[in-house]
């Protein structure tokens, strides 16, 4: 699989529950990544390997992997972001709400590719 493929997957599969609470009333079909970005950095880091960081302005998390920043959530915002303002910062899966959004998306994306 390939990011451009992961990607592809994720966008047919993100729904409300996978987003952050914070913003699951928010979410809609027309902007499936709002919310999804620890999820997807987490699936993006499982298949990809890199690092996490997070934006320092905004709350969201996007990968680096081999020195590019990989961000497949990026259209949730409708502006372009700096990501020169970030530091390396990996997610919580301790976090029930988070490991259990990482889990989601992962057995859809593996039901999704059979």
């Amino acid at each position: 699989m390939s990011i451009e493929e992961l990607k592809y997957i994720l966008d047919n599969v993100y729904s409300k529950d996978t987003a952050h609470r914070k913003w699951r009333a928010k979410w809609n079909k027309n902007n499936p990544t709002y919310g999804q970005c620890v999820p997807t950095a987490l699936l993006v880091q499982y298949y990809f390997g890199g690092e996490i960081f997070k934006h320092n302005v905004e709350s969201h998390y996007f990968n680096v992997i081999d020195g590019k920043v990989v961000d497949l959530t990026k259209e949730q915002f409708d502006y372009e972001l700096d990501y020169s303002n970030s530091r390396q910062k990996q997610p919580n899966l301790s976090q029930s709400q988070t490991k259990e959004r990482f889990e989601l998306l992962k057995e859809r994306v593996e039901n999704f590719r059979k």
